[in-house]
């Protein structure tokens, strides 16, 4: 099969960290290409020279230039394309790109499949590219999907294009659920796909420091993510703040961002220093390793649109904690493979993270060996495999 993808979410640049690239939708990619003719678009929006007084302008624009490279032997293009700050792509503009894209990057071996991953600008010009290379075209949706369709004016832009998309894709039950409450179209049941992200089967964590770490006490709690709001790092602090008895318990908050200096405000003002510590921003492999350390892992954001995170948490054998009524809901098991609190609930979370804490020794056994059963089965190379064996049972 000759699949195209085109995304914004994708390593920009063979040595692009994890941490200023997520390789979610790549380690699906790099599956795909061991039986398959793969080739990846890897769109690069920039500010036009008028905005180069803008913070982000000099960043963007650094990179903004056609380059190919290949990465675990996957192909890929990068392709800059225009974007004016709050303003939608220009139709000129996504009429450029799906030029390219058919004349010099396809090169007249026209894809079966055209995967768009985000919607804007990808599924326009995925539309444009499918149209001339009668492909199978689908789109792949996040949280940030569901926001952009959330205003008329993109969502009529998007139902003008539906026509046009063959299949949908949601990384989460919650996606598609909140996509529906907006979609008014003609698609039905047979045109949806989920497809969660996975882990590797590598970092699901070996039996001897599962059973030192189960038999140890719950005495590390971590959180890992970008300090945004949506992640609620301050509802975290103040539940694990409100714990009576906190000797020798510590909360470790890894990673960075707009948030921090609040955060560490907040702590401050809590007096909790001695017991609240911000790591910093890690690499994925750095935080896998912290995980193996830690005893708990709570982070209750919302919105979220899945939240890998937790599924490798629970791989290296964490008591996990994770949002209610979000994209992991459903995965995490509410007292079978972890706990769910609601989002903004502080005191909920107070009292599911006393719970974890508590667990005698039987109980703990079970739930984190459930949640290891849970994330071995959610793993890229399995999840890869039977998406792509769906789309060709459909277009048989």
């Amino acid at each position: 099969m000759r699949i195209l993808l085109i995304t914004t979410l994708y390593p920009g640049y063979v040595s692009q960290s994890n941490i200023q690239a997520t390789h979610a939708v790549h380690n699906f990619a790099k599956e795909w290409v061991k039986e398959n003719e793969l080739k990846v678009i890897r769109l690069w929006p920039y500010y036009p020279n008028i905005f180069r007084c803008l913070k982000k302008t000099k960043t963007m624009n650094k990179l903004a230039y056609e380059e190919s490279f290949i990465l675990d032997n996957v192909n890929i293009y990068r392709v800059p394309i225009p974007k004016i700050p709050k303003v939608r792509y220009r139709n000129k503009d996504i009429r450029l790109v799906a030029k390219k894209i058919i004349k010099t990057i396809i090169n007249k071996e026209n894809p079966d499949i055209i995967i768009c991953d985000m919607l804007n600008p990808s599924i326009y010009i995925g539309e444009l590219v499918a149209k001339a290379c009668h492909s199978v075209l689908l789109a792949s949706l996040h949280n940030s999907d569901i926001v952009y369709l959330s205003k008329k004016k993109n969502y009529k832009r998007f139902i003008n294009t539906d026509q046009n998309v063959d299949k949908i894709v949601f990384r989460s039950k919650k996606i598609k659920e909140n996509f529906l409450k907006v979609y008014d179209g003609n698609k039905n049941e047979k045109d949806y796909y989920k497809i969660l992200f996975g882990i590797n089967k590598t970092d699901i964590i070996n039996s001897n420091k599962l059973e030192r770490k189960i038999a140890n006490a719950n005495k590390i709690i971590m959180i890992a993510c970008s300090l945004k709001k949506i992640k609620k790092v301050d509802v975290l602090i103040n539940a694990f703040a409100r714990i009576k008895d906190k000797k020798g318990y510590i909360l470790k908050i890894i990673g960075d961002g707009p948030e921090r200096v609040r955060l560490e405000k907040q702590v401050k003002a809590l007096g909790s220093e001695d017991y609240i510590y911000f790591e910093g921003e890690k690499t994925r492999d750095e935080t896998l390793a912290l995980m193996e350390e830690a005893d708990i892992f709570a982070m209750v954001s919302s919105p979220e649109t899945f939240g890998l995170v937790y599924v490798e948490a629970m791989a290296k054998g964490c008591i996990t904690i994770g949002s209610k009524g979000e994209g992991i809901d459903g995965v995490i098991i509410d007292g079978e493979n972890g706990f769910l609190c609601i989002p903004d609930d502080i005191e909920n979370l107070k009292v599911t993270l006393e719970k974890a804490i508590m667990l005698n020794i039987k109980d703990k056994k079970r739930i984190i060996y459930s949640a290891i059963d849970t994330a071995s089965v959610l793993n890229h190379e399995d999840l890869a495999a039977k998406f792509l064996e769906r789309i060709k049972n459909d277009m048989d």
